[in-house]
Protein backbone atom coordinates (compact mmCIF):
# COMPACT_ATOMS: atom_id res chain seq x y z
CA UNK A 1 0.00 0.00 0.00
CA UNK A 2 1.47 3.38 -0.69
CA UNK A 3 0.12 6.61 1.21
CA UNK A 4 0.73 9.65 0.19
CA UNK A 5 -1.17 13.23 -0.25
CA UNK A 6 0.65 13.74 -3.80
CA UNK A 7 -1.87 12.18 -6.21
CA UNK A 8 1.07 12.75 -9.10
CA UNK A 9 3.63 10.97 -6.76
CA UNK A 10 0.94 7.96 -5.93
CA UNK A 11 -0.17 7.82 -9.83
CA UNK A 12 3.74 7.34 -10.48
CA UNK A 13 5.16 4.94 -7.56
CA UNK A 14 2.06 2.95 -8.62
CA UNK A 15 2.76 2.15 -11.81
CA UNK A 16 6.30 1.76 -11.71
CA UNK A 17 5.59 -1.20 -9.16
CA UNK A 18 2.67 -2.49 -11.14
CA UNK A 19 5.43 -2.52 -14.31
CA UNK A 20 7.78 -5.01 -11.74
CA UNK A 21 4.39 -7.35 -11.16
CA UNK A 22 3.83 -5.89 -7.64
CA UNK A 23 0.17 -5.59 -6.65
CA UNK A 24 -0.42 -1.64 -5.79
CA UNK A 25 -3.26 -0.42 -3.22
CA UNK A 26 -3.40 3.44 -2.81
CA UNK A 27 -4.59 5.74 -0.19
CA UNK A 28 -4.18 9.66 0.07
CA UNK A 29 -4.13 10.01 3.62
CA UNK A 30 -4.26 8.23 6.86
CA UNK A 31 -8.15 7.64 6.85
CA UNK A 32 -8.42 5.92 3.56
CA UNK A 33 -5.44 3.64 4.51
CA UNK A 34 -6.82 3.02 7.66
CA UNK A 35 -10.23 1.77 6.21
CA UNK A 36 -7.96 0.04 3.25
CA UNK A 37 -5.91 -1.68 6.64
CA UNK A 38 -9.68 -2.17 8.34
CA UNK A 39 -11.52 -3.84 5.34
CA UNK A 40 -8.77 -6.24 4.69
CA UNK A 41 -6.56 -8.53 6.95
CA UNK A 42 -3.31 -6.23 7.46
CA UNK A 43 -1.42 -8.86 7.10
CA UNK A 44 -2.53 -9.28 3.71
CA UNK A 45 -0.15 -6.35 2.88
CA UNK A 46 3.69 -6.75 2.53
CA UNK A 47 4.62 -3.38 2.97
CA UNK A 48 3.04 -0.35 3.50
CA UNK A 49 5.05 3.08 1.89
CA UNK A 50 3.85 5.93 4.16
CA UNK A 51 4.39 9.64 3.06
CA UNK A 52 6.76 11.69 6.14
CA UNK A 53 9.32 13.96 7.29
CA UNK A 54 13.19 12.62 7.58
CA UNK A 55 13.89 12.36 11.23
CA UNK A 56 15.72 15.04 11.96
CA UNK A 57 15.02 17.24 9.28
CA UNK A 58 12.10 19.68 8.68
CA UNK A 59 11.85 20.16 5.09
CA UNK A 60 13.27 16.23 3.76
CA UNK A 61 10.22 14.01 3.25
CA UNK A 62 10.46 10.71 2.33
CA UNK A 63 8.68 6.85 2.17
CA UNK A 64 8.30 4.99 5.29
CA UNK A 65 7.95 1.37 4.89
CA UNK A 66 6.42 -0.54 7.45
CA UNK A 67 5.47 -4.36 7.33
CA UNK A 68 2.50 -5.18 9.42
CA UNK A 69 3.29 -8.94 9.26
CA UNK A 70 6.03 -7.81 11.81
CA UNK A 71 4.68 -7.59 15.43
CA UNK A 72 7.30 -5.13 16.14
CA UNK A 73 8.35 -1.99 13.29
CA UNK A 74 11.76 -0.56 13.69
CA UNK A 75 12.10 3.07 12.46
CA UNK A 76 15.99 3.21 11.54
CA UNK A 77 17.22 4.93 8.52
CA UNK A 78 17.39 2.18 6.55
CA UNK A 79 13.30 2.00 6.32
CA UNK A 80 12.67 5.57 5.16
CA UNK A 81 13.24 6.68 0.72
CA UNK A 82 14.13 9.96 0.70
CA UNK A 83 12.30 12.24 -1.88
CA UNK A 84 12.77 12.39 -4.51
CA UNK A 85 13.90 9.35 -5.73
CA UNK A 86 14.73 7.89 -8.58
CA UNK A 87 12.74 5.02 -10.73
CA UNK A 88 15.40 2.46 -9.88
CA UNK A 89 16.06 3.51 -6.34
CA UNK A 90 12.00 2.62 -5.82
CA UNK A 91 12.66 -0.57 -7.21
CA UNK A 92 15.22 -1.70 -5.47
CA UNK A 93 14.30 -0.31 -1.89
CA UNK A 94 10.09 -1.90 -2.29
CA UNK A 95 12.05 -5.39 -3.68
CA UNK A 96 14.39 -5.28 -0.62
CA UNK A 97 11.96 -4.19 1.57
CA UNK A 98 9.41 -7.45 0.61
CA UNK A 99 12.12 -9.60 1.02
CA UNK A 100 13.34 -9.30 4.28
CA UNK A 101 11.07 -11.08 6.73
Amino acid sequence: MIVDEETDIVKQVKAILEKEDVEVVTAINSRQALGRLKEENEETFDLILVNTRMPGSQNTTALFSMKPALKKQTSGIGNFLQKPFTKEQLIEFVKEKIRID
